[in-house]
């Protein structure tokens, strides 16, 4: 059977596992406990958490010197995982994706999505990952499981290709941003009304799988141009949450940043795909209770900087195959 076909017995059965996995000791680096939590006054309606255990207990994070980095087997990868973490191994194209538990999870059911493992892939997007991402996402029925991934120089603290699967019930701030169009007739941007940017690829229910494919090959196009461009970015792969009651509506958020992260901030709080989404999980009450929308949108303003310039011109060169208006030509700093 495809993965179409599979893809809610897939994650009826991860959660399963997971949850058996979770209960046992050993298996994370902590357990996940009902906890703090506020949404930020304001017009975003960030959502903050306490979550103390992942700052202090969560393995430590690799340093990864660029968007084009090469595989180190002498650093931790999930070639080495134990085997209990991993959940299950779904083919997909003639390929294996290797499921496994996020051993220091933000949410529940936090799993890594780590296509062809033995395959020892960085940590960079590939056009037939990104596939494996959408096509799950559009054929499952639950709105609350979201996708991300961070690139190097934007959180990403393993070098070895992953995507974080999380579930998040809440509301966020991207799922009720308004949208203007961008280029063709799926790709758009965020309000020039709104405080953050990023651009949002449409998949809808009908889409063909040839317009599934066409348009995963443009975010991978786009991706290794922003590699090459040395823009660290990051994706949050989610349901039309304005509509459930259309399933397989999924949108394809990409971020782009002027500067890039060697290692994880932990004097503030940390900018990935979660915080972009408006998930904010922090390491202790003080943070949690201070924490202001004013003080989110600086620090993503400040990351951000003003790659988008250039981002979206070149994604109407992709989509459209109109001129880019502007090249991205800030020096590579760390």
């Amino acid at each position: 059977m495809t993965l179409e076909k599979r893809a809610q017995e897939y994650l009826d059965s991860l959660k399963m596992v997971w949850m058996q996995l979770h209960s046992m000791p050993g298996v994370f680096s902590y357990e996940l406990n009902a906890t703090k939590a506020r949404v930020l006054s304001g017009k975003c309606n960030f959502y903050a958490e306490l979550n103390k255990d992942r700052s202090m207990k969560r393995r430590l994070p690799q340093t990864i010197e660029n968007l084009n980095p090469k595989f180190k087997p002498s650093h931790f990868n999930f070639n080495k995982v134990n085997t209990i973490e991993q959940l299950m191994i779904i083919e997909h194209n003639d390929r294996q994706v290797h499921m496994i538990v996020n051993k220091s999870p933000i949410t529940q059911y936090h799993t890594l999505i780590c296509p062809d493992v033995k395959k020892n892939l960085v940590q960079k997007i590939t056009a037939e990952s990104l596939l494996f991402c959408i096509t799950f996402m559009r054929h499952i029925n639950d709105g609350n499981i979201r996708i991300g991934y961070n690139s190097p120089g934007a959180l990403a603290s393993v070098n070895h290709l992953h995507y974080h699967l999380v579930h998040m019930p809440q509301d966020l701030y991207i799922d009720k941003v308004e949208l203007e169009h961008l280029a063709d007739g799926y790709t758009y941007r965020l309000s020039s009304k709104l405080p953050t940017e990023a651009v949002c690829f449409v998949f809808n229910s009908n889409d063909t799988k040839a317009l599934v494919r066409e348009k995963v090959e443009n975010i991978h196009r786009l991706t290794e141009w922003m590699c090459d461009q040395n823009l660290p970015h990051n994706l949050f792969i989610t349901h039309d949450r304005r509509d459930l009651n259309k399933p397989g509506k999924v949108l394809v958020y990409v971020f782009a940043r002027s500067k890039f992260c060697v290692t994880k901030d932990l004097a503030h709080f940390n900018v990935g795909f979660c915080e972009l989404a408006g998930y904010i999980p922090l390491g202790d009450d003080t943070k949690l209770q201070s924490l202001t929308e004013k003080m989110v949108v600086e620090r993503v303003r400040d990351i951000s900087g003003d790659a988008y310039k250039s981002v979206y011109g070149k994604v109407k060169f992709i989509v459209n195959n109109s001129p880019t208006a502007l090249i991205w030509e800030q020096p590579f700093t760390i």
